[in-house]
Parts: C-alpha cells; sequence; structure tokens
C-alpha cells in the first residue's frame, strides 16, 4: 500500500516538493512571510537577515532573487548567523519562562504535599497533588529540558545541520496543510461528550458509561467504548485532547486517516481490557489507552519509513509515550477513586432537574 505523503512520480516525501511554499511576489527582491500570513519586503539581504534575527513574528517563509518560490529561511546559508541567533534568543526566553513555570509549580506541589498529610490524606489519593505534579512536569519540567537542549543546538548550529532544519520546517509546513477531518472529529466528539458530562455533573456520567470492571464483566461491554471519551476533570480532557491532536494529525497525515481510526479503535479497547484484567479495583476512563497506541503506531511507522520524515523522530516518540504513561499514571492513582464513589448519604442529582439518576443510586 502506497503511502499518501509519497509523490507517484518521483518517490520522494511530498514536503520535499516547492510547491509546498507559495509563489514569492515580484514586487521586492527580499522578503519574508510571518506565519500569520503578514508579508515584509526588503532591498537587500542585510535587512533581511535583520528582519529574522529580530521579528517578533515567527518566520515562516522567506524569498531571494535567486529563488523560484518561497522557501524556509534555513535554505538560504547566507542567513546561518540571523537563524543561530533568533534560535538562541527564543530558546533563552522559553529557558527563563519554564524555570520560573517550575519554580511556581514545584511550590504548589510542596503546598499540596504539605495540606494532604496534615489532613492525613495520601498523596497518592489526592487530587490537588496529581494535578500539580502533572502541571509540573508538562508546563515546567518538560519545557525547561526542551529550552536547554533547544539552546545547545542553536549555538552548534552550522551549515551542514541546516539542511536538516530545512528539512524539518517545510515538513511541518507540509503537516500543518495536510487535511485532518478524523483528527477534528475525534476531537469534536470528546469535546461533546465532555459538555455532556458537565451537564449531567461529571460523576454521574462516568458511574453510566465509565469502564466500571464489575459491570463489565456482568456484560455491560459498551463501557469499553464509552469510557475512553469521558474524563474526570477538565485538565485530564485537555492532556488528551492536546495529545490527540499532535499525534492524530501526524498519523493521519502519514498513514491517512483508516490508520488512525483502526489503531485508536483497537488501541482504547485493548486499553480497557488490560485495566480491567490487571487494575480490576479501581475503575477508568480517558482516552490516554487510545493516544498511547497512536504513539506506538508512529514509533514503528516512522521506524519503517523512514525516508517519509527529515529525521528519526523515535527517541522523541518514545519519550511522549513515557510522559503519556506517566500522566495517565497520575491522574489515575490521583483522581479515580474520588471521581467515582461518591458518599452513601448523598445520591447522584442531575443539577437542573433535581432527578436522582437510577444508575447512581
Amino acid at each position: 500500500m502506497r503511502s499518501s505523503s509519497v509523490t507517484e512520480i518521483s518517490q520522494q516525501p511530498v514536503w520535499a516538493s516547492p510547491d509546498v511554499y507559495p509563489e514569492k511576489p515580484g514586487s521586492s527582491p527580499f522578503g519574508a512571510l510571518s506565519r500569520r500570513g503578514r508579508r515584509s519586503e526588503f532591498e537587500t539581504l542585510d535587512a533581511l537577515g535583520a528582519h529574522v534575527r529580530s521579528s517578533r513574528d515567527s518566520v515562516e517563509a522567506v524569498w531571494t532573487p535567486e529563488s523560484e518560490r518561497m522557501e524556509p529561511p534555513e535554505a538560504i546559508p547566507d542567513l546561518l548567523e540571523p537563524l543561530r541567533d533568533r534560535f538562541t534568543d527564543l530558546a533563552e526566553a522559553d529557558a527563563v519562562d519554564a524555570r520560573r513555570t517550575t519554580v511556581i509549580f514545584s511550590l504548589i506541589l510542596i503546598w499540596a504535599l504539605y495540606a494532604n498529610l496534615a489532613r492525613r490524606v495520601m498523596p497518592t489519593e489526592s487530587v490537588e497533588v496529581g494535578l500539580a505534579a502533572i502541571l509540573l512536569i508538562l508546563i515546567g519540567l518538560i519545557p525547561w529540558y526542551d529550552a536547554r537542549r533547544n539552546r545547545k543546538s542553536a549555538r552548534e548550529l552550522n551549515e551542514a545541520r541546516l539542511e536538516g532544519e530545512e528539512q524539518e520546517a517545510r515538513f511541518e509546513r507540509w503537516l500543518s496543510q495536510e487535511r485532518r477531518f478524523f483528527t477534528c472529529s475525534l476531537i469534536a466528539l470528546l469535546a461533546v461528550s465532555g459538555a455532556v458530562q458537565i451537564w449531567v455533573e461529571i460523576d454521574v456520567s462516568a458511574k453510566a458509561a465509565g469502564l466500571d470492571k464489575e459491570r463489565y464483566r456482568a456484560g455491560e461491554i459498551y463501557r469499553l467504548f464509552t469510557a475512553p471519551f469521558l474524563h474526570g476533570h477538565a485538565l485530564h480532557w485537555a492532556l488528551n485532547a492536546a495529545g490527540l491532536w499532535y499525534i492524530g494529525r501526524r498519523v493521519e497525515a502519514l498513514a491517512s486517516w483508516p490508520h488512525l481510526a483502526l489503531v485508536f479503535l483497537i488501541s482504547m479497547v485493548v486499553g480497557g481490557v488490560t485495566s480491567a484484567q490487571f487494575m480490576p479495583e479501581h475503575p477508568s476512563l480517558g482516552a490516554s489507552g487510545g493516544v498511547m497506541g497512536l504513539l506506538g503506531f508512529l514509533l514503528v511507522f516512522e521506524t519503517l519509513h523512514a525516508r517519509l520524515v527529515p529525521h528519526s523522530t523515535r527517541r522523541r516518540l518514545a519519550a511522549a509515550l513515557l510522559v503519556t504513561f506517566l500522566i495517565g499514571f497520575v491522574g489515575y492513582r490521583c483522581s479515580m477513586p474520588v471521581l467515582f464513589f461518591r458518599s452513601p448519604v448523598r445520591p447522584a442529582v442531575h443539577v437542573r432537574t433535581g432527578r436522582t439518576w437510577p444508575w447512581a443510586e
């Protein structure tokens, strides 16, 4: 089966085609196109370089008298110094922000641990501790690590590595232009499910359609298909939606939407069955199983079809797989018991009608 990301004639990845970038205007010899679509025109290469170095807008493409179309700034060797300065400055700013965020969420995590210990609540049973830990990882530690790595890479940027940066820029632009209808449909379904959960109360919807292991083993197989679209809280939903957006559109562009649909379906079912087998004491919900399945699929796909991507992303995808697992584990340990087990003296009641749901009794 031929991948949709390979041209029919040349067998080269379509993202390497010059047609990925628009035609250049004929008004000025040099110019730049921002990610927002704004054009800036210049008369000299030095002026273009100064713009690339200090522009507040991200420079998506540039043109020169030698080029027939717009192209990424990484394709112009004369822009090496401005690009190195720009990448270094961006990495420095990201490192400062990430360091500040890490300190803030570290203090929040310490406060949450202290507050729960004072109440004699185990940290593994605390929603506050779990959320603080997830935010510390996602918004603090990972961006800090990425910024340090990007700063080192920017300082070492040379002409030999500029070609790889050009390929990455072409691939990312092509990826942003590809259709992602099925990915958007899945996220829309998550959004609708989230809205329904808010309408009927999150814990009520979780009892009705979450993966309650006892009811699943009693024959309610439908829970394998409904639980992945339910979430314990807004952050849980946002993390899964963001992961599905990043991974899903990549799978849909590289391998087409049937692969995305099949892998997501199989992964969420297998994840539910595995959870019922090895963690039978607590109910489960969330799309993490499907997202992890898509990550695993990408690891295999990009290994077998290395020419379809500008460079190997196995290390990055493996790290994302580990982070997704850790986030899912933290969220599972800290939020699930709280969501699914209500006090026996307070029945689940619809917030607007006042009616007690039969399955919550």
